[in-house]
């Protein structure tokens, strides 16, 4: 592993982030102390990136955004919009195929 900044490859195990999905290993580059996370293309993401995943796949199996959106509600409790389900279909599909 490299520091994104510098390039440098002294790195250290620096706590863990937490959030509501999940927890993420910090790490800190001795070089020039920049903090950082192993990127996972899942930066940003509210939900966790398995409810994505099958939201995405039950989509391209042919369930409508509607149908998925429901889905989601009553197998997970998870409240999501058309609009988001269509977004990450739009953003992540192109890695699943």
């Amino acid at each position: 592993m490299k520091c994104p900044k510098c390039k440098g490859k002294n790195i250290i195990k620096r706590g863990k982030r937490y959030n509501k999905t999940n927890t993420k290993q910090l790490y800190q580059c001795m070089k020039c102390n920049l903090t950082f996370m192993k990127h996972d293309g899942f930066e940003r993401m509210r939900h966790n990136k398995k409810i994505i995943s099958r939201a995405i796949h039950m989509h391209n199996e042919g369930l409508s955004l509607f149908q998925v959106q429901d889905h989601l509600w009553q197998h997970d409790g998870i409240k999501v919009t058309r609009k988001t389900i269509s977004d990450w279909t739009k953003k992540y599909s192109v890695f699943l195929k």
